[in-house]
């Protein structure tokens, strides 16, 4: 979705340290890291006549307290300003990316309010102060927006997901919005032979929509059954005489908890780039949702993690946010894996919106994956991949 609104415009520049720049492209260092006879990246950047900025809320900031320490208002550098991901943005963000702006400057804003809201750890529901209950800064730009009612656009189609995945999307979220949600993408994994007889249904090329289903029903953070039932997927996956997929672009771990994230960027370092300085995962195929949005991966894989039924019910919130798998769903170019418990798909509350948010989970299972694909035992528990070619449907 794009939200184009008749004021402010453009923005500052960013890459990651260790990222070469890309051709035609300049990589400005941090002002506070330079010498002091090098030029401020703000005179840099009004040195050209023409230039596109890129850079996060903070850096933006950043550059403008450098250049002017005691008063970062009033510097009218840009004309233009984009802000993508905004469904993810909280409204001090959006001021502080906006304050290098001329005033009569357009702004163009991009996000879905189907996707993840800004991460602020606080019970706002609570709070007692009038002016966050009134202005509520804490809530999504995106959101805050278009409420307001702006003119929009609603673009469709999707030059990222595979046709079936799309199609899923359209079905059970887009369609709400009265926006046709599509993609032309038919692209697939190769096929390679694999000795696992269940990471070989799972990869079944012909499949770009697949559910594993198991019995195990006790787990809650952490989940050693599910991290033993994907290993020979992400060992496939990972392994360079076959699919050959990296931790930058290629895989996609999503897990909903640090505990789970943890356990598996234990057991597989490949799938990790490790920082020489920490010892720590720099960056990592395997992560939360949040960290995936914004980004996409050749296959993305789906630990939904948590089996115990009361666990579930009590953390409902959190895991069957719909807004969570819209995420990890839209991530995938090729193949989306989910792997999850039957108490999952089973699961029932009397509560209005859990039993809603539920629903999309059982409907992946439900609609397009209903070809029983492999079907087995694993550690004395039942396990079946189903798949979905994700034929479209005429429904509107």
């Amino acid at each position: 979705m794009t939200v184009p609104l008749p004021y402010p415009r453009c923005n500052p520049i960013s890459q990651e340290a260790n990222d070469p720049p890309l051709n035609g492209v300049i990589a400005l260092a941090k002002d506070a890291e330079k010498d002091n006879d090098e030029e401020y990246n703000a005179d840099l950047i009004v040195e050209h006549q023409w230039a596109v900025v890129a850079a996060t809320p903070g850096g933006t900031y950043g550059m403008l307290k450098q250049k002017w320490p005691k008063n970062v208002f009033g510097h009218e550098l840009c004309d233009l300003l984009v802000l993508d991901e905004a469904s993810q943005m909280s409204l001090p963000e959006a001021i502080m990316a906006a304050l290098p702006l001329k005033p009569d400057a357009p702004l163009i804003v991009v996000g879905d309010h189907r996707q993840m809201p800004p991460i602020v750890k606080h019970d706002w529901q609570a709070e007692a102060r009038r002016t966050f209950r009134q202005y509520q800064v804490y809530e999504s730009l995106f959101h805050t927006l278009r409420a307001q009612n702006p003119p929009m656009i609603r673009f469709a189609e999707s030059f990222r997901l595979h046709a079936a995945m799309a199609e899923f999307l359209r079905q059970e979220v887009y369609r709400h919005d009265g926006i046709a949600y599509h993609s032309k993408k038919r692209d697939q994994l190769p096929a390679h032979p694999l000795t696992d007889d269940l990471a070989a249904a799972v990869l079944h090329p012909d499949y770009p929509l697949v559910v594993v289903a198991h019995d195990e029903a006790e787990s809650q953070m952490r989940n050693a059954f599910a991290q033993a039932l994907i290993e020979p997927v992400l060992r496939a996956l990972a392994d360079k005489q076959k699919y050959a997929l990296d931790a930058m672009d290629g895989l996609g771990i999503v897990v909903p908890h640090r505990a789970q994230r943890a356990a598996l960027q234990q057991s597989f370092p490949e799938l990790c780039i490790m920082d020489a300085m920490t010892g720590l995962p720099a960056r990592s195929a395997i992560d939360t949702v949040e960290r995936f949005q914004g980004g996409e991966r050749t296959v993305i894989l789906v630990s939904a993690t948590e089996s115990d039924r009361a666990y579930l019910l009590a953390s409902s919130e959190f895991l069957l946010d719909p807004r969570r798998l819209t995420v990890a769903l839209s991530r995938a170019k090729q193949k989306m894996i989910l792997v999850a418990s039957r108490s999952i798909f089973s699961l029932f509350s009397p509560d209005e919106e859990t039993f809603a948010n539920a629903l999309m989970w059982k409907n992946l299972l439900l609609r397009p994956c209903t070809a029983l694909l492999w079907e087995g035992q694993r550690d004395g528990r039942r396990v079946a991949v189903w798949g979905g070619k994700g034929e479209v449907s005429n429904e509107s």
